[in-house]
């Protein structure tokens, strides 16, 4: 290996290191500047939220053609510098058409930069791509944890301007990635990232049709789709629940956040050997929704006691939910790959990524109803919800295929 390909791999963690950090800055502040600073209900924030995100998907696929073409390194700079202004624009947004039109603008941004963030590291990494994106997506959690804590004393501050601060000094480190950018040593273009990471051919006809033929395929997607609800609970609705409903004191908000995103780094590989087979997997999955059932029992118990107590069922559920998230982003992985055929993986890739797409959309708005509004109830509800539908995965991942000409799938022996 040249020092070259080294050194862009290195650029590609520092960018990711960067937008990591802001990324945490606002994720943990983000519902509660929305809620305080911006005076949406947690309802109309949900729903604009969910809207958005639906906009932000339907709006990828035609910024990643408008950048068809271009070097990868631009459309990547460019499409952070479009995160960065819809960042810099939202403590203006204070109509909800406004806040719904600059989110939208950012999770387009968002989602094509993803796909041309893979596209780089492919590129640049070559047959070490898996290992690359390994090690970006530990450092993508401690930035991201990182973020967290150091936005603890605006969340502790609670004062309009210090939330204020928060978005722009996102907004910044948006910037401050894309002026890395141009470091990374590539001369790759997006026409081929795109076809890649959108499922889209080069003739521009969309290529998930067979795959969603795949009755298995597409059930486990569906269930998958359900399962990640759980994403949401710990970045959208934890931090309105412990500031409004909780004793707890506002600065355990970031500690538990950053404890997520730790936990995540520190274990994730290790859980992930334990899926390494399509029973394994889905029994992974299985195992996480009884978690969920746990975790989501202690959450909401934390709005009835005192402030010590209240903390000390904060971590307990929030470290429970996390361990649930291991289980499930273990099995879930494996699934999405065993049960695909080897020659049409990046087209089974691209359907099982629906999967967390519409999760992104619905999420906002039904744990909002769910947790914030409905009480014991909505957490329960939600938690038997995960629970059983992380039974079916079993059964899902069991049934044979009934795709035409579906190529036998691959067996992972079990190390």
């Amino acid at each position: 290996m040249t020092g070259r390909p080294r050194r862009s791999e290195l650029v590609l963690h520092t960018v990711t290191l960067v937008n990591a950090l802001g990324n945490g800055l606002f994720t943990v502040a983000g519902t509660l500047f929305f809620v305080q600073v911006l005076d949406l209900s947690p309802l109309r924030m949900g729903a604009g939220l969910a809207v958005a995100a639906a906009l932000g998907l339907a709006a990828s696929v035609p910024v990643s053609r408008a950048l068809d073409g271009r070097s990868l390194r631009a459309a990547y700079s460019a499409l952070l510098v479009v995160q960065a202004v819809a960042m810099a624009l939202l403590p203006a947004a204070r109509s909800f058409v406004v806040f719904v039109a600059v989110l939208a603008l950012g999770a387009a941004g968002q989602k094509s930069a993803r796909a041309v963030n893979n596209a780089l590291i492919g590129r640049v990494a070559g047959a070490r791509r898996a290992e690359v994106r390994a090690v970006s997506r530990s450092v993508n959690n401690i930035g991201t944890a990182g973020g967290a804590l150091l936005s603890s004393a605006a969340v502790v501050s609670g004062t309009d301007r210090a939330y204020e601060l928060l978005v722009y000094a996102d907004a910044v480190t948006f910037l401050l990635a894309a002026a890395l950018v141009p470091a990374v040593r590539t001369a790759g273009r997006l026409s081929t990232a795109t076809a890649k990471a959108t499922g889209i051919g080069a003739g521009g006809h969309s290529r998930y049709g067979s795959a969603l033929r795949d009755s298995r395929y597409a059930a486990v997607t569906l269930a998958d789709g359900v399962m990640c609800l759980e994403y949401f609970v710990i970045t959208l609705v934890l931090p309105l629940w412990v500031v409004e409903h909780t004793a707890a004191p506002r600065a355990v908000v970031p500690a538990l956040f950053a404890l997520n995103m730790l936990l995540v780094a520190a274990f994730q590989i290790r859980v992930s050997r334990r899926a390494r087979t399509i029973p394994t997997a889905a029994r992974a999955v299985r195992v996480s929704g009884a978690i969920f059932l746990v975790s989501l029992a202690a959450l909401p118990a934390a709005g009835h006691v005192a402030a010590v107590p209240a903390v000390v069922l904060l971590v307990v559920g929030v470290g429970l939910h996390t361990v649930g998230e291991l289980y499930h982003a273990a099995g879930a992985s494996e699934l999405s790959y065993a049960l695909a055929p080897e020659d049409r993986m990046t087209e089974y890739q691209g359907v099982f990524g629906l999967g967390m797409g519409v999760a992104e959309i619905v999420a906002p708005y039904v744990l909002v109803v769910a947790c914030l509004e409905g009480g014991w109830a909505g957490w329960a509800g939600l938690a038997v919800l995960l629970a059983a539908t992380g039974a079916t995965l079993p059964y899902l991942a069991s049934r044979p295929s009934k795709s035409p000409a579906h190529p036998p799938t691959r067996q992972p022996v079990a190390s």
